[in-house]
Parts: C-alpha cells; sequence; structure tokens
C-alpha cells in the first residue's frame, strides 16, 4: 500500500473526525469564490465601470477577504493538526519516516483541499446569485442575477487556495519534524498553571478601558475637550492603546482575579457543579485569554465599521434629499438650451414634470457687526433671493422647512452644509449685517440654516421682499429648478439634459446623484457586512474549534467525574457554565468597545446610529448564541459520547 493509498483510506475512514477542518475549508473557499465571482458579473460590472471608487473597493477587499481566509484556514489545520499527534505518534512508532508521515499527511491535505475547492466553488456558484442580487438591490438598482460562472474567478480561486494548501502542509511537516515521539503522545495531557492575578494590573486594566471611554465620547467641537486640547490623531491613538491595552490586561488579570474571589466565597464556589467550572476555566485562562482579548478587540472594529457604513448608507436618502433639493437645476446661461431642457422635461413619460420655477439670484456685499464663525468671504458678498420667492422655492420642492416672515430689518441665513453646526448656529442669530445696497439697509438675522432650496448656490441670505426690491447686482443669476414624478427613474433623463446644456450652466440632477450616492453606498455597505459577517462566523467558528480542543483534552477528567456519579445533565450543566463564560466575555467588550465608538462617531459627525447599532449588534449577538449551544452540545457529546449510543 502507498502512501497516497494510505492518505486516501485514512480519509474514507475516518471522515467524521477530518470533517471540522473539510467544512472550514469549503466555507472559506464558497466564501471568497462568490466574492470574487460578484466582480465579473455583467449586472455588477457594468455599475462599477462608472465608479473607480466601487473598484478599488472591490480590489481592496478581496485582499482583505484572502488574508482573513488564509488566517481562519491556518487556525483550523492547526486544531485538526494538534488533534491527530497521537496518531502521529503512532504511525513513528510503527517504523514510518518522518519524511514519509509529512508527504502523508500532505496527500491527505491536497485530497481535502481539492474536494474543498470542487465543493466550495459549485455552492459559491449557487449562492453568488442571491449576493449579487441583495447586491443590486442595496444599490437601489434591484432586479434579479443569472447564474454566472467565472472562469477567472475559478483560477483566482484555484490558485489562491493552492498556496494556502502548500502552506498549511509546511506547517505540519514543522510540527512533525520539531517534535519528539514522546511529546506526539502527551501533547493533550500537558495543562496550564492556574496563573496569579495581581490586584494591581486587574485594577490598571478597568482605569484604562474608562480612559478610553471618557476620551471617545468627549464632544469634538468643544474647546474644553480633551479631543480638543490633545488633537484628533493624538486622541485617537490614546483611545485606541487605551481600550487594547486595558482588554489585554482585564482578561489576562481581572478575569483570573474574579474567578480567584469567586473561589473565596464558599457559597457560590461549593454551589452545584460551579467548583468544577471555576476549576476547568482557571486552568486553562491563560491561553484562552490571549484568543478572547483578539477576538473582542477585532469584533469590536468590525461592529464599528459595519454601524458605520451602515449609517452611511441609511443617510443616503436624507443626503439626497439635502444635496438635490429639485429633481433637476441649473443656471440659465441662454434661452435656446433651456428651453430644449424643458421641452426634454416636458416629454418625459418615466418622470412628468410637475412644475418648475426660475428664480432671480442677486449678489450683495455686507459688513458685519461681529466676525463671522463661518466661512465668509466679504468680496464676494451673499446670494440673495426675496422670501416670496424662497417660500416658492420651498412649496415647489415640497419641503418642510419653515416658511419665511420676514420684516425689512430682519434676514434668515442659509449656511453651507459643511459649515452648519448647532453652535454655529446660535453664535448667528442676532448678528447683524450692513448691506452695500441703495438705501445701506441693516439686517439682523432671526435664523440660521443648513437647509438650501438650491443645489448649486451656497451661503444664502433670505430678505424681505422690500429689501430684495432694492437690490440689483451687475451679473443676476437665474436658476431654473424643475420637479418631477417619480424622481428617482430620470437618470436616463438627467442624462440627455446635460448633453444640451452648456457647461457653465451648472446642472445638477437629483436622480443621477441619488444613483450614485446610493452606488457607492450601497457596495460599501454591501463589503463591510459581507466581509463583516462572515469576520464574525471566523471568530465564533475559531472559539468553537478551540473548545472542542479543550474538550478531547478533558475527556479524563470527564471520565472521573461520571465514575463519581455526575449524569449527563450535571455535566452539561457544568460545560455551559464554563463554555458561557468563554462567549460572553468576548460578546460584551466587543458590543461595549463597539457602541462607545459608535456614539464618539454619531457625535462627531453628527448622524443618528441607532438603527445601524442594534441590527449589527443583534446579528452578533444571534450569531454568538447558535456557536453557543453549539458548542455546548458538541463538547457534551466529545466528553459523554452521544446520547442513546
Amino acid at each position: 500500500m502507498t502512501l497516497f493509498d494510505l492518505a486516501k483510506k485514512n480519509i474514507k475512514h475516518n471522515f467524521i473526525h477530518y470533517f471540522l477542518y473539510f467544512a472550514s475549508m469549503i466555507f472559506s473557499i464558497m466564501i471568497y469564490y462568490t466574492f470574487v465571482s460578484l466582480a465579473q458579473d455583467p449586472a455588477v460590472i457594468a455599475r462599477i465601470d462608472k465608479s473607480a471608487k466601487l473598484s478599488t473597493a472591490f480590489d481592496a477587499s478581496s485582499i482583505v477577504l484572502i488574508i482573513f481566509v488564509a488566517i481562519f484556514i491556518l487556525y483550523s489545520n492547526h486544531f485538526f493538526t494538534r488533534k491527530r499527534k497521537k496518531e502521529i505518534g503512532l504511525y513513528s512508532l510503527l517504523g514510518l519516516r518522518k519524511k514519509e508521515i509529512g508527504r502523508m499527511l500532505f496527500y491527505e491535505n491536497f485530497l481535502m483541499g481539492l474536494g474543498a475547492l470542487v465543493i466550495g466553488i459549485a455552492l459559491g456558484t449557487l449562492m453568488s446569485k442571491l449576493f449579487v442580487t441583495i447586491l443590486l438591490s442595496v444599490m437601489n438598482i434591484g432586479g434579479v442575477s443569472n447564474f454566472v460562472f467565472s472562469i477567472d474567478a475559478v483560477i483566482n480561486t484555484v490558485v489562491i487556495f493552492l498556496i494556502i494548501t502548500l502552506v498549511t502542509s509546511f506547517t505540519g511537516y514543522r510540527i512533525i519534524y520539531r517534535t519528539t515521539l514522546l511529546d506526539l503522545f502527551h501533547s493533550e495531557s500537558k495543562r496550564e498553571k492556574t496563573p496569579k492575578s495581581n490586584i494591581f494590573l486587574a485594577l490598571l486594566s478597568v482605569v484604562l478601558i474608562a480612559i478610553g471611554y471618557v476620551v471617545a465620547l468627549q464632544p469634538l467641537d468643544s474647546k474644553a475637550s480633551i479631543w480638543a486640547k490633545l488633537g484628533f490623531g493624538p486622541g485617537a491613538l490614546v483611545i485606541l492603546i487605551s481600550v487594547i491595552l486595558g482588554t489585554a490586561l482585564l482578561l489576562s488579570n481581572f478575569l483570573p482575579f474574579l474567578l480567584g474571589q469567586i473561589r473565596k466565597n464558599k457559597r457560590i464556589f461549593y454551589n452545584g457543579t460551579n467548583i468544577i467550572s471555576n476549576s476547568q476555566l482557571s486552568f486553562r485562562i491563560a491561553s484562552n485569554a490571549r484568543t478572547l482579548a483578539v477576538i473582542a478587540i477585532l469584533s469590536a472594529t468590525t461592529l464599528t465599521a459595519i454601524g458605520a457604513i451602515g449609517s452611511i448608507y441609511y443617510s443616503a436618502n436624507k443626503d439626497a434629499d439635502t444635496s438635490y433639493p429639485a429633481t433637476f437645476e441649473y443656471h440659465i446661461v441662454d434661452e435656446k438650451s433651456n428651453e430644449e431642457a424643458l421641452q426634454l422635461v416636458k416629454n418625459s413619460k418615466e418622470t412628468p414634470m410637475i412644475d418648475n420655477q426660475e428664480t432671480i439670484v442677486n449678489y450683495v456685499k455686507a459688513t458685519s457687526d461681529r466676525e463671522m464663525p463661518i466661512e465668509y468671504s466679504p468680496e464676494e458678498g451673499f446670494a440673495i433671493i426675496s422670501q416670496s420667492e424662497y417660500n416658492k422655492l420651498l412649496k415647489l420642492e415640497e419641503s418642510d422647512v419653515k416658511k419665511a416672515n420676514l420684516k425689512d430689518d430682519e434676514a434668515i441665513l442659509i449656511a453651507p452644509t459643511i459649515s452648519y453646526s448647532p453652535d454655529n448656529e446660535k453664535a448667528l442669530k442676532n448678528q447683524s449685517f450692513t448691506l452695500e445696497n441703495s438705501t445701506k439697509q441693516k439686517v439682523t438675522l432671526t435664523d440660521a440654516r443648513p437647509e438650501s432650496p438650491f443645489s448649486t448656490i451656497f451661503g444664502v441670505l433670505i430678505v424681505s421682499d422690500d429689501v430684495a426690491s432694492t437690490i440689483n447686482s451687475a451679473k443676476p443669476t437665474t436658476v431654473q429648478s424643475i420637479m418631477t414624478e417619480s424622481p428617482k427613474d430620470g437618470v436616463a433623463l438627467g442624462d440627455q439634459m446635460k448633453k444640451v446644456l452648456p457647461e457653465s450652466a451648472m446642472f445638477t440632477s437629483f436622480p443621477n446623484g441619488y444613483e450614485e450616492i446610493m452606488s457607492i453606498s450601497g457596495v460599501l455597505l454591501f463589503i463591510g457586512m459581507f466581509i463583516g459577517l462572515v469576520f464574525l462566523a471566523a471568530t465564533g467558528s475559531i472559539i468553537y474549534f478551540k473548545q472542542l480542543t479543550e474538550a478531547y483534552n478533558d475527556v479524563p477528567t470527564y471520565d472521573i467525574l461520571k465514575k463519581i456519579g455526575l449524569d449527563r445533565k450535571q455535566i452539561r450543566k457544568t460545560i455551559a457554565k464554563q463554555v458561557l463564560v468563554i462567549f460572553l466575555v468576548p460578546l460584551i467588550l466587543g458590543i461595549a468597545h463597539s457602541s462607545v465608538a459608535l456614539v464618539a462617531l454619531s457625535n462627531m459627525l453628527q448622524m443618528d446610529l441607532t438603527l445601524p447599532v442594534i441590527m449589527t449588534t443583534g446579528i452578533y449577538t444571534l450569531m454568538f448564541i447558535v456557536y453557543y449551544f453549539l458548542t455546548v452540545n458538541t463538547y457534551t457529546n466529545i466528553v459523554m459520547g452521544k446520547k442513546n449510543r
């Protein structure tokens, strides 16, 4: 029998033991192939080719996914190889040389990799239709994609996973050559020493995390805040270092300290099976702490990224409405192009015109009684429109902004959105300006708003009709605002209008702008959710694999517990308590860290992140609950044997 035949026989007769590693490879290949094949889908290509940003985002994300998948497979392979150390020792004891054992393991790994490639690509082809449909939906394109089998995606996937297979085979060789026969047989019997808790480091961990939270929640625009004193870059660095270091110390020192305090409380420690759960955790806390710290930090990062991207996507509609108050807007440069553009809208059947308005905008210089809290050029002055024209625009655009009702000495400033903030609004109110018109009219601001009736003019001053009539600039601008039915369907119409209007008309289109916003934010949301959910699934798998490794090592321990009278229900309860801590710690820390980060981001960007936070946290928690029950069931079956067997 050749080594290749022996490898095939091993896989065939011990497939149940190989299944976890095989399944993790199939999962990784399926995910990677699905993502790569998305970029080959004609419906996605048509959209991505319009934006270099989207193409770059896909390329960068595929690299991140390669790194992530490689780490996940290497970890799974490490778990699989450690589990087989005793088997490798038996082969060595029977006379096989290390070189021959390495070749046999390479054949096994190659055969499983080949099978995983075929199954993973097949499943990825089936899943790609679902994911492309989801992608088109979040990009607000809609439609159902056909099945797409991409040869380029297959070649890409095969090459990447052949490289990963070679790397995993090399790590197997290293274990064989660096491990003695005695270590191979007794590796599972090695136990960690119970770590000595350090009360100073335990308290320091809590203080460090608290410092990170306090700095993160400081208002960024307040001069008295820590953010303002440190600066954005140093402030962010302080938060990252304190939270990461605090998390590592919390799990390596505070958790052992807490377990030690529980052992001192006899009422809790000797209650039921707590003594067993506590002891098991104490023996393994050092290696678990390292893994859980990494998972907690990376989970928090992922949740923060998904929440931030989700908030951008969910605010896309609002941003589009704010940026493009009218369906179409342009400056009238000449009557011919204006008439051609209007005729295109009037002839449109998909987006019939509701109404239009031509607004004359004059410009006037003004001097203020104090410094402006927003960017303002006295040489250029303000764009001026009358309150009646302003109110007509609000009605045309169906805006819910309060209409103007001004006296001659009053005005409303439409501040540029980029310069607007609640603090600036307060500072602007009651600020006075002297207009350099024929009457040198003095006006006082009664309100400052970010919602402009225009998408092409910024820094607009609304004055009474009488004051507006006294202003006649040398070069007034006439703005054409057009509203249509079903504005989101007017992309083709917008393209046609752009062709007939001169570049100096500064043409803006809501449907075209909305499409671009939704395309970019939709792709970012899809990539973030795709990679994020895959990552969260993998973190659960890593905890799952690590707990199963400990389960195989704990079989002799639980055999003793069975002999002294513990039944299956009691042992399952013991395992459930032990595993609960392992899953609960990164879950709580990940949610806490990401929640603080998203609240800070919400304050910084003045965006409502409630919905994205609830959705991502809920999905994250649900996934961990599923992994928790799966781990408890599998752990119990390993140490107790399957029920009714």
